[in-house]
């Protein structure tokens, strides 16, 4: 594979044919019996409103906001919901071998250990009554009887062949996310861990076309779901950790796969933004010494306007850069539809040093805001950052709607730090449960412990020293292992109730990890070719046993809480909500993550009171639910099989094998 790379927010033509064959070694078989209508050129009205008897897009539509127009489940009845169905997908041995989600005791790699089996963090699309979803660790593609579960095909990729720099063969891996699928003009469009874009056919399952983001050897991946909209097809690449230094958001065609434009965070020499960077010989885009910026989330689109709005992850490597705010890393950027040109940006985090960038999707909506003394409708935008700040802003100029404050913040003048001398704090509540330090920065919670169980404020480093105590933005450099808040709120889909103007949030709550920088002589280039992170880490304990959850909503007009839960267990779920008043939320279960006891809940929009939960499930909930009709009727369909963060590691900083992992697929309805 060739790696593709276009000047930032330039349109381009398209050059590079697609390959319209069937790759290599990649399979497809037909089980089922239900014959699928292959999908239309949906139209962008169809596509930009609320999700209603189809759940047309990975967000339900184009808006980002997993929200629904069905009103059969309300808050009168949701509790005589019952099982309609559920269905493995064949891709996990504990069910095909040992018959139970949990084997104590069996080694990894063990055919009856659940660690065989990838995370489960995907949501289906819905249309005309057929599921579509994929599953890791591999990607493979199924079509699914939205009213039995009854598999009618099932796709499969190859990994034939590649081989990486160093001469070892690609591995996909174990429990890398694959988010969703999308679906159009006939074809099922999914996003692959070596960074393949394919097209299948939407009644056969058979490859229809290939492209490729970047090459899997300098680490192009996809880990979002690719977005269908006007014709065209929308994938970010993750490239940007480990090494890879010039991740994009591209636009395929639909029909044959061939690229319209691709834009990349990191500017080229003459581009806006590439003086943010140090460029003195040592670094800036086209070096593998600087870089990131990956995708980890899908964009989200004002149709009307032709504007995509997308957060984009942290530079590479994690420190040791010359200074600079490092545009356009860690930011809330707006891009043309159709040509891919830079619209603006906000940067929320300045030369990010902490990995604190924007991995959870945002929300686009219409709200009343104070602007000047005035009180004004705006089209806006929010996201949540990692340390649970919301920022909401206005998606055609980029700025606030709700103050944001540039806050002081501690600096270190040590070699390769190169700290900016404040940070952006916006005025609204933090939907975690971390103690707020000076100025609404979160800061390190009393009770955060090593991954070896002991408290980090009477710990030893492995350096020798105590650690230091820090709150999210608390510099690190080469003397001392600090501590900070880390990845409290990540993919979990969050979501948007338009009749509370709340964006509805689930996170993880007390999450820490340490940190200190490797000395410069010592540093050294990844497999594939960056510096990567440059810095020593300490981990908290698993997540599930020394974190606790959060499930909040947010009106996003006034900045306040509209509900705050803290819940004894992780959320890494995500939400959909109704027009019947009912929002649905998946929960991991016990603390530990390893009794497999997941469970759905249904929640009043208004107030989050619980008013219906599913039997327990065997496995962790660690996907967002949707929701659609099939014959009239109104069904709730979430993906069970947990994730990484229901790992439960032992003591000895060993993973214990009791971790649990599933393949299911479980659907629910009225009674």
């Amino acid at each position: 594979m060739h790696r593709f790379r276009w000047p930032a927010g330039v349109a381009v033509l398209a050059v590079v044919a697609a390959v319209g064959i069937l790759t290599t070694g990649a399979s497809s078989s037909r089980v089922g019996t239900k014959v699928i209508t292959p999908s239309p050129a949906f139209t962008n009205a169809q596509l930009g409103a609320p999700a209603g008897d189809h759940w047309y897009q990975y967000y339900g539509s184009l808006t980002g906001t997993r929200y629904s127009s069905l009103k059969q489940i309300t808050t009168s009845n949701v509790s005589t919901l019952k099982e309609v169905w559920h269905s493995s997908l064949g891709t996990c041995t504990p069910d095909l071998i040992a018959g139970k989600p949990v084997i104590p005791g069996a080694p990894n790699g063990a055919p009856n250990n659940p660690t065989n089996c990838g995370s489960m963090e995907s949501n289906p699309v819905a249309v005309d009554g057929v599921l579509y979803t994929t599953n890791s660790p591999i990607g493979s593609v199924f079509a699914i009887d939205a009213a039995t579960g009854a598999q009618i095909w099932k796709w499969d990729p190859s990994y034939a062949g590649e081989v990486l720099n160093n001469g070892a063969a690609f591995n996909p891996g174990s429990g890398g996310r694959r988010a969703g699928v999308a679906v159009g003009e006939g074809l099922v469009f999914n996003g692959l861990p070596d960074g393949r874009v394919v097209a299948l056919n939407q009644v056969t399952g058979k490859q229809v076309w290939e492209t490729s983001v970047g090459s899997y050897k300098n680490n192009a991946k996809v880990s979002s779901a690719p977005i269908y909209v006007a014709g065209m097809v929308l994938v970010g690449d993750g490239s940007g950790d480990s090494g890879g230094n010039s991740p994009s958001l591209q636009a395929f065609r639909a029909a044959n796969g061939a690229r319209i434009w691709s834009w990349t965070p990191v500017p080229s020499p003459g581009q806006a933004g590439y003086k943010t960077w140090t460029n003195d010989g040592k670094g800036g885009n086209g070096s593998t010494l600087y870089g990131g910026g990956s995708f980890w989330e899908s964009p989200i689109v004002d149709i009307n306007r032709g504007i995509i709005t997308v957060g984009t992850g942290n530079p590479e490597p994690w420190n040791s850069r010359g200074p600079g705010m490092n545009l356009y890393t860690d930011s809330i950027v707006a891009l043309d539809l159709y040509t891919g040109h830079l619209k603006w940006y906000f940067q929320q985090v300045h030369h990010d040093l902490w990995d604190s960038d924007l991995p959870n999707n945002g929300v686009m909506f219409d709200g009343k805001f104070k602007v000047n003394g005035k009180t004004v409708t705006r089209p806006a935008v929010a996201y949540v950052n990692k340390v649970g700040m919301t920022f909401v802003l206005d998606r055609v100029t980029g700025k606030p709607l709700i103050p944001v404050k540039e806050v002081p913040v501690p600096q270190n003048h040590s070699d390769g730090v190169n700290t900016w001398p404040t940070q952006p704090v916006p005025a609204t509540q933090n939907v975690l449960f971390n103690p707020i330090g000076k100025d609404g920065i979160p800061c390190t919670t009393p009770d955060a412990v090593t991954n070896l169980g002991v408290p980090f404020a009477t710990a030893t480093a492995p350096d020798g020293k105590p650690y230091k105590i820090g709150c999210a933005y608390t510099p690190y450099d080469t003397t001392q292992y600090t501590v900070m808040p880390f990845e409290m709120m990540d993919w979990p889909a969050s979501s948007y109730s338009p009749e509370t103007k709340s964006m509805i949030t689930c996170g993880v709550t007390g999450r820490a990890t340490s940190m200190e920088q490797i000395p410069a002589a010592s540093q050294v280039a990844s497999t594939f070719g960056g510096l990567g992170a440059n810095r020593l880490s300490v981990g908290d304990g698993s997540t599930p046993i020394s974190n606790s959850g959060n499930f909040t909503s947010l009106n996003v007009e006034t900045g306040k809480y509209t509900f705050h839960q803290h819940w004894p267990a992780i959320c890494y779920s995500g939400s959909v909500n109704t027009a019947g008043g009912v929002t649905f939320v998946g929960h991991f279960g016990s603390g530990d993550g390893s009794k497999g006891d997941g469970y759905l809940e249904a929640v009043e929009t208004k107030t989050g009171k619980s008013l219906w939960t599913s039997p327990p499930m065997p496995y962790p909930v660690a996907s967002a639910p949707i929701t659609y009709t099939v014959n009239g009727k109104q069904f709730v369909t979430v993906e069970v099989g947990g994730a990484g963060h229901n790992d439960v590691t032992r003591p000895n900083g060993l993973l214990d094998p009791r971790r649990v992992r599933g393949d299911y697929v479980y659907t629910f309805s009225l009674s």
